[in-house]
């Protein structure tokens, strides 16, 4: 047999039908369907947990401070004051939560009276704080 010429048994078997092509794409839309949305819920429950993280960093670096200073800052951003001791924010910046608001913060706090409050909220109304 000469190797030059392709057989014409396997010239006909060779490449994808235009109808297996399409199964293929309907079966690949069908998964994608019952995927996505599954996977739309994790979002903003991976930024609660975000939240709930950050408010513990957060709270460790005021405990820090009031360790330092014999008080509470008056507000976040007191945390990065040199003069205080400070910067106790690995970053030098206060995060904001992961909505892109700035954490509620108050010290005395009215749940927690004889430290402070930390929270946010998230788009969904979900509170996040340290005093549950």
């Amino acid at each position: 047999m000469n190797k030059d010429k392709p057989s014409k048994h396997l010239s006909k078997k060779s490449g994808f039908t235009l109808i297996e092509i399409i199964l293929v794409v309907v079966i690949i839309g069908i998964l994608a369907s019952i995927a996505v949305p599954r996977m739309g819920g994790r979002t903003e429950q991976a930024k609660i947990a975000k939240a709930k993280q950050t408010i513990n960093t957060l709270s460790m670096a005021v405990q820090e401070y009031e360790m330092m200073n014999g008080n509470y800052p008056s507000s976040l951003e007191g945390l990065l004051d040199e003069s205080k001791g400070g910067p106790f924010l690995e970053r030098k910046v206060v995060p904001k939560d992961p909505w892109e608001k700035p954490f509620m913060y108050s010290a005395p706090g009215s749940h927690n009276s004889h430290t402070f409050d930390l929270s946010c909220t998230s788009a969904k109304g979900t509170v996040i704080n340290n005093w549950e």
